[in-house]
C-alpha cells in the first residue's frame, strides 16, 4: 500500500489512478472495490470521491487517456513527417513503447471494456478507430507511392496491431532482449509484413539462423 498522507491533491489523484490500475488488473474490474483501492492508494474510502466521480468514470478514464495520450503523441513526432517509411517507424517505436511500459494497462484495456457504460464504450472504441487508422493511412500511403505492397491496408492494419501488441503476453524486463532490440525486431517485421526489402538496412535487419567459420550453426536473438 502507497501512504500519501499530507501529499498534495495531485499527487494523491495519481496515487488513486495508479491503485486502481493495480487493483483491477490483480482482481478484475467487478471484483476490484473502491475500497480495495482506495486502501491501496493510502487513504479512507470516503475520501476517494474527492478525485473520482465513479467506479465506472474511473475506468473509462484509465482506458480513454492513453488512447489520448498515443494519438497525440504520434501526431506530435510525425508533424511534417511526409515519408511513410519513417512515419512507421515512429509508430511502430510509440506503440511498442507503451505496451512496454504499461502492461497493465493494456491488460485492462482489452480485458475491462465491456464494463463500460454504453456512451463510454462508444468514445473508447471511436478513439481506437481513430489510432488504428492511422496506421492504415501510413499504409495507404506507401503502398501508393510504391514503397509498401499489400492486398488490404486494413486487414494489413489490424495484422500489424496484434502483432505489435502480443509483446504484453510474453516480455519481462529481465528477459534477453532490451526494448530497443524488440523496437528494432518488430520494425523489421512490420516492414517485412509490407513487402519491404530490409536486407540492405542493417539497422532493421533481423539476425538469422547461419553458420561460422567452423561449420556450427548460429542461433537468432
Amino acid at each position: 500500500m502507497t501512504r500519501v498522507a499530507g501529499s498534495s491533491g495531485e499527487v494523491t489523484e495519481k496515487a488513486v489512478r495508479r491503485a486502481a490500475v493495480l487493483v483491477i488488473a490483480r482482481h478484475g474490474y467487478e471484483a476490484a472495490s473502491l475500497r480495495m483501492i482506495a486502501e491501496e492508494a493510502g487513504i479512507k474510502a470516503p475520501s476517494l470521491y474527492n478525485y473520482i466521480k465513479s467506479k465506472e468514470q474511473l475506468l473509462y478514464d484509465l482506458l480513454k487517456e492513453p488512447l489520448v495520450s498515443m494519438i497525440d503523441e504520434f501526431k506530435e513526432r510525425s508533424s511534417g513527417v511526409s515519408d511513410p517509411y519513417e512515419r512507421l517507424r515512429l509508430f511502430i517505436e510509440g506503440h511498442l513503447g507503451f505496451h512496454l511500459d504499461f502492461t497493465r494497462e493494456v491488460f485492462i484495456g482489452n480485458m475491462e471494456l465491456r464494463n463500460l457504460k454504453k456512451p463510454h464504450f462508444k468514445t473508447v472504441t471511436g478513439l481506437r478507430d481513430q489510432y488504428s487508422k492511422m496506421l492504415t493511412d501510413i499504409i495507404e500511403d506507401g503502398a501508393a507511392a510504391g514503397r509498401f505492397h499489400v492486398e488490404d491496408a486494413r486487414v494489413t492494419t489490424f495484422a500489424l496491431l496484434a502483432m505489435l501488441s502480443g509483446v504484453c503476453n510474453w516480455y519481462r524486463p529481465d528477459g534477453p532482449s532490451d526494448k530497443e532490440t524488440l523496437v528494432r525486431i518488430h520494425t523489421a517485421l512490420a516492414m517485412q509484413m509490407l513487402g519491404v526489402q530490409v536486407e540492405d538496412d542493417t539497422a532493421l535487419s533481423v539476425p538469422r539462423p547461419g553458420r561460422t567459420k567452423t561449420g556450427q550453426r548460429t542461433q537468432a536473438a
